[in-house]
Formats: structure tokens, sequence, C-alpha cells
């Protein structure tokens, strides 16, 4: 825990008005989540600590030593309330505070090894382990904050919004499709002295086809930035929790059994629909 525990220190200084894992004071929940998560092992050797703040909806590299693409204190991704809840539930789910104290062991010395403090308004549970002998919902769980750190968000759900509700700065979708559970996106647009931020948000409720459709659109947020350099960039999102919100509408099928269509917006797209029409298939 030594190297935990130095990175901690180490956020302190670099980001002083977040701390680092302060006590929960308010009810359980998302914004009460801190997840500190230090990751080494793998094939190629990771050593890195990354911090989840759910009040301040934000995810930060707090040091990288190997296998990662950041620097020290850095923002990499800021979150929205949706998906900050979509994390906590997803340890919630696991019955982490049961899991409190436990070391799981290591397995081999190819796997991920996880050395987690984690706490919300419920209180503090820290569990070690290499990823193949760790709990399924807890590994599950770990995977989504380490994919995080490699800039995978997870998807919005939220079938009562609207995409004039969200940020619309132009782009370009270059490429767009489905692998197993991630969406992956090759996008283009102008800036270049700005981090921009993009977001794919799940509206418009079900659809009632066979098989069941879906809308999806994209928020980009540019931040007025002044360059007009052209940026292509590819981007990965985690659609879990559209197969979730779909299993709580028509219950759970068997693996590989169900296909949602989803229908990504797409405004330079010259078709009826204005949109690409993808494939989930779960």
């Amino acid at each position: 825990m030594k190297k935990v525990a130095s990175a901690c220190a180490l956020l302190v200084a670099v980001l002083a008005s977040q701390g680092c894992l302060q006590d929960p004071v308010s009810a359980p929940g998302g914004g009460d989540m801190q997840i500190l998560l230090h990751v080494t092992g793998g094939f190629a050797g990771a050593d890195y600590t990354v911090l989840l703040d759910g009040k301040a909806r934000s995810f930060v590299g707090v040091r990288c030593v190997s296998l990662c693409d950041f620097d020290d204190g850095e923002t990499l991704q800021s979150l929205t309330e949706d998906q900050v809840m979509y994390v906590w539930n997803l340890f919630s789910d696991a019955n982490i505070h049961a899991l409190d104290g436990e070391d799981f062991g290591v397995q081999c010395c190819d796997q991920f090894y996880f050395a987690l403090d984690y706490r919300d308004g419920e209180g503090r549970s820290r569990v070690r382990g290499s990823s193949e002998v760790l709990p399924a919902e807890l590994k599950t769980a770990l995977a989504t904050v380490q994919g995080l750190a490699s800039g995978i968000l997870p998807i919005i759900v939220d079938f009562d919004t609207d995409p004039s509700q969200w940020p619309g700065d132009a782009f370009h979708i270059q490429e767009a499709s489905i692998h197993g559970h991630t969406l992956q996106i090759r996008l283009s647009y102008g800036g270049g002295c700005r981090t921009h931020d993009v977001k794919v948000i799940s509206w418009g409720g079900w659809m009632e086809s066979d098989p069941v459709q879906n809308r999806l659109f994209l928020s980009h947020e540019d931040f007025d930035d002044p360059c007009d350099a052209w940026i292509t960039k590819d981007y990965t999102f985690d659609l879990i929790p559209l197969k979730i919100a779909y299993e709580g509408s028509y219950g759970v099928g068997q693996p590989g059994a169900t296909t949602l269509i989803l229908l990504l917006e797409d405004p330079m797209l010259a078709s009826p629909l204005g949109a690409r029409s993808l494939e989930y298939v779960f």
C-alpha cells in the first residue's frame, strides 16, 4: 500500500482543493463516491494510480509510472451525474463493503493487480487482488474504472433529454462501428488548442420494431477552441449502460441472442433518417 499512499499524498499536493479520499458526509449515492485505484502488472508492466471523485464528477490521473499516458494530477475525464451513478451502481452491485479487507491474491504475473480504496456514503472499503481471482461483479466494476483511464466513457442513457440541451459544436463522423460492448467512433473537428469533450447519449426511448431500435446522438463541446487545425481522433464508448436499460424493459435474454439497432445521428449523412444504423448484439 505504500505506493497507493504516496500517490494519494501526491494528489493532495497537486490538487489540494479536492483532497484525497475525504470522508463522506452525506447520504449514500454516486455523489459521495471516491475511488482511488492503483493498477500494476499485465504483460507490459502497468503501474499507475487514478482517482474518481464523484462529487467533483472528475476522473484524475494521480500518478503515471508505466503503461499510461497522462501527467501526474491531470484530469482525464469529466463525467456526468448519470455516468457517476452508473459506476456507483456497479460497485454497489458488487457488494463492495462486504469485501472490505479482502486480499484475493495473485494468480499469475501477466494479470493486472488492483489495490482499491473505495468510499461512499455507506463507508470505506479496501480490496486487493489480481484480475482473474476477483469476484465477477467487482472485476466488472474495476474494469470500468480501468477503462476510464484508457478513455472509454460509459454511454449516457437519458430517454427524456433532447439534443438541443447538449453542446452541439460541429464535427464529422469518419467511421462508427460496434465491437462487443463498445461503440468506436472516429471523429474529426476543428481545433487543436483545447481538450474537447465528446459524449454519446441514448435518448427518446425504445422504438418498438423488430429488432428494437434506439436513437443516439453525439454531444461535442469545443470550449471555444480558437485554433482551426483539422483534428481526427478515435473515441470508444461503453454500451453496457444501454444493455442494462434494455434488460430492465424487456428482460434478460440468452447471451448473444438480442439485437438492438442503434441509430447514431450524423448531421453530415445524406439519408432520410440522418443516422447511421449499427447492430448491437448481446
